[in-house]
């Protein structure tokens, strides 16, 4: 059917190849001794509109050092299996950061805002130095504490996450 070359692929397609892409970047988790600790705390959530990865912290368990946006080596790995295996998808993502509850200021004004920006650049700096395309990136956002995993324990390690949207290009628009 020549017709069929200029439809754009149906959403549930589109959400297939996402769905692989997450089992491809499991299995490359799992596969790698080194990381495979770390990659338990990686979430994948599929649906219509797109994909959500998030690297979530837990109790002793983390991405970055207390207070700061400089990832540990494992969690450099992690973004670099992410990251090849998006590129290869060529849809944008959004990365953001988002801290939990606990205050943190400096002096100078750093605080959870900008946490949250420099943790969500690191991840992207993280993601291109491995092959994700810069220009796939579409936004890197901060949410400091504004957007709580656990409402009700705005304490919890896995408010501490950061987000790797990934948007069904297919997906419609509101």
């Amino acid at each position: 059917d020549p017709s069929a070359a200029t439809k754009p692929p149906r959403v549930e397609d589109a959400q297939a190849v996402l769905e692989a892409a997450v089992r491809q970047i499991q299995q490359r988790l799992a596969s790698n001794p080194a990381i495979a600790s770390l990659s338990k705390q990686v979430e994948f959530t599929v649906t219509p509109e797109g994909l959500r990865i998030d690297l979530v912290d837990a109790d002793q368990s983390s991405f970055f050092g207390s207070g700061s946006a400089v990832l540990r080596g494992e969690a450099e790995q992690i973004l670099g299996v992410i990251g090849r295996q998006l590129a290869g998808l060529g849809h944008d993502v959004v990365i953001e950061g988002h801290t939990d509850s606990q205050r943190y200021a400096t002096p100078e004004g750093y605080s959870n805002w900008e946490l949250s920006a420099d943790r969500a650049n690191a991840a992207r700096r993280a993601m291109e130095r491995q092959g994700f395309p810069p220009k796939l990136v579409a936004g890197v956002r901060g949410h400091a504490d504004r957007l709580l995993r656990i409402r009700d324990n705005p304490s919890d390690p896995t408010n501490r996450r950061v987000s790797i949207v990934v948007r069904n290009t297919n997906a419609p628009t509101s």
